[in-house]
């Protein structure tokens, strides 16, 4: 995973959307990172009579004009220099598929997007913009829930199962680690049936870390229960989780939390940081 310079950071001007861009301001900062702020305007519109148009009504500028605004006004609320460092940009279509298209550049490191909470990211899997985009971009997307805070990143969950993970996937969510000085947690979810079962061990951890940095500080853990969800829960809370890592190409893992039953301790994680990586696309696995 290459280092990230380049940061791109989706709105459609709701409060979501502007805590979104508060939060990859401020990340941008901490990495010394250019941030651009992006909206996407729909192609066609609905009128009265249920048919679409072309969305050609208003020009892009003032659309240019907005994204500016809202910078000034939120770099004002961070106390931070009225539009440094800071571009913007307006495209034309679906939103999921543009910001899919801009994850395929070169100059995309990560994509910051709003979503409505942590919880719905998990029951909607398959649906809204977001996770659409997480599931589909070509670079580390990172879905800020609604009451997300900006606060310094210095301890990333990884949850997966140890079964499924490969160098190169401890690799690349190393060096995201590394890049934001975070300490970085492997959380093996088995369930309660699996705690007769010898765990994997396809390589030599110790040596994977040592060699990359003697100072990389990692832990490693398997949690047990049926209910992965509410499992993953109480780990971040006990370990004060910033940001919560997943890997978008592990289908069945993705699919065991949305179909399961969230309770109300959900709302618990609505306020971390969720990272998703795409470690099958060789954009990332140089």
């Amino acid at each position: 995973m290459k280092q990230i310079k380049n940061i791109i950071v989706a709105t459609d001007f709701s409060a979501t959307s502007r805590n979104a861009y508060r939060y990859a301001k401020l990340l941008a900062n901490s990495l010394n990172a250019t941030l651009t702020v992006v909206y996407i305007r729909e192609s066609m519109m609905m009128v009265a009579d249920s048919s679409l148009v072309p969305y050609t009504i208003v020009d892009d500028a003032e659309f240019i004009n907005q994204l500016e605004e809202l910078v000034v006004e939120e770099n004002k609320t961070l106390q931070l220099a009225a539009i440094h460092n800071v571009k913007t940009k307006v495209g034309r279509g679906d939103v999921v598929d543009e910001l899919v298209e801009i994850s395929k550049e070169e100059t995309t490191d990560l994509i910051v997007i709003g979503s409505t909470g942590l919880s719905d990211v998990l029951t909607k899997i398959f649906g809204s913009t977001s996770v659409s985009l997480s599931n589909l971009a070509h670079c580390p997307v990172l879905l800020i829930p609604r009451n997300a805070k900006w606060i310094a990143i210095e301890r990333i969950m990884y949850a997966s199962n140890y079964a499924s993970l490969s160098p190169i996937m401890v690799s690349n969510i190393a060096e995201f680690a590394l890049s934001t000085k975070a300490d970085l947690y492997f959380v093996n979810v088995r369930n309660t049936e699996s705690m007769i079962e010898d765990e994997p061990n396809q390589f030599d951890w110790e040596e994977l870390f040592t060699v990359r940095n003697p100072n990389f500080y990692y832990e490693k853990e398997t949690i047990y229960g049926n209910d992965i969800v509410n499992e993953l829960i109480k780990y971040s809370t006990n370990k004060y989780i910033d940001v919560m890592c997943f890997v978008s190409n592990h289908r069945n893992f993705w699919q065991k939390l949305a179909h399961k039953s969230i309770t109300e301790n959900m709302a618990i994680s609505s306020t971390i940081p969720m990272l998703v990586l795409h470690l099958d696309d060789n954009k990332y696995n140089a």
